[in-house]
C-alpha cells in the first residue's frame, strides 16, 4: 500500500502517523511555505523553513551554520526527504538534535529502488524535467543529464544503511529510536514474488532494500540539554 505520492499527501500522512507528536512547538523543515500540514493538525506553535518559497524561515541549510534557532526551541521538528539533498547531511543532523527539545521526525528515501529502474532500462516520465536532459534518463535525482540539474540527491543509501546511521548514533548523541519503518511498501503479486527471489538467491537482510520505497524514524531526546558539542 502507498501511503502518500505527493507533498502534500506526506503531511497528511505526518498529522495522522505522528498526531500525538505534533501538540506543541512544531519546526518543519522543507514543509514549503504553503503550510498544507495545518489542514490536518493544529500545534500550539507551527513554523516552516525552506530554501525557496515564502516560508516562516528562509534557509539554505547547506550554507548557514549554525541555524540562527536556539538549543531545544521545539518540541517536534519535522525533516522529511530533505536530507538527502543536502552536501552538509551529518552537520545539519546535529543541528537538528541541539533545537529539539523532544522529537525529530525523519524521512529519507531509499536509494537502492532506483537501481530496479536502470535494470529495467525505464526512462523517467515524470514532470521535473525531459529524462536525460534536465534530470537523471533513468530516476529523476540521479544520472549524468545534459544540462546541470536544479535539484540532486547528493547521498545514495540503501533503507538498511539509513537505519544503520540512525541506530549507531543514537548513544553519541543521546536519543533513542522510538519507531523506524517504511510508509511505501507495495505488496503487489510482482513485489511478493521478488521478496521470494531475493530471499532465495540473496538472504532475507536485502529484502527491506529491495522493497522498501523509503526510511522513516521516529527520534526522541534523551534530555532536554542535548547541546552537539
Amino acid at each position: 500500500m502507498v501511503e502518500y505520492s505527493s507533498r502534500e499527501s506526506r503531511q497528511k500522512f505526518i498529522a495522522e502517523k505522528f498526531g500525538d507528536y505534533l501538540k506543541g512547538s512544531v519546526l518543519n523543515i522543507g514543509g514549503g511555505g504553503d503550510k498544507v500540514l495545518l489542514n490536518y493538525c493544529q500545534p500550539n506553535e507551527y513554523i516552516e523553513l525552506d530554501m525557496c518559497g515564502e516560508p516562516d524561515l528562509l534557509i539554505d541549510l547547506d550554507k548557514e551554520y549554525p541555524l540562527p534557532i536556539e538549543d531545544n526551541r521545539f518540541d517536534t521538528i519535522i525533516c522529511t526527504e530533505v536530507l538527502e539533498h543536502l552536501d552538509e547531511f551529518h552537520r545539519v543532523f546535529e543541528e537538528l538534535l541541539r533545537i529539539s527539545a523532544k522529537n525529530i521526525i525523519i524521512s529519507l528515501p531509499n536509494a537502492l529502488m532506483t537501481f530496479r529502474d536502470y535494470l529495467k532500462g525505464t526512462k523517467y516520465k515524470g514532470n521535473a524535467g525531459e529524462a536525460g536532459v534536465e534530470v537523471g534518463y533513468y530516476t529523476k535525482f540521479y544520472g549524468l543529464p545534459l544540462n546541470k540539474p536544479t535539484d540532486r540527491h547528493r547521498w545514495f543509501f540503501s533503507y538498511t544503511e539509513a537505519s544503520k546511521f540512525f541506530n549507531n548514533n543514537a548513544n553519541k548523541f543521546e536519543y533513542k529510536i522510538l519507531n523506524e519503518f517504511s510508509a511505501n511498501k507495495i505488496p503487489s503479486f510482482k513485489s511478493r514474488l521478488l521478496v521470494v527471489f531475493i530471499w532465495l538467491f540473496f538472504g532475507k537482510h536485502l529484502i527491506k532494500d529491495w522493497v522498501y520505497g523509503n526510511y522513516w524514524c521516529l527520534l526522541e531526546m534523551k534530555t532536554i540539554n542535548n547541546s552537539i558539542k
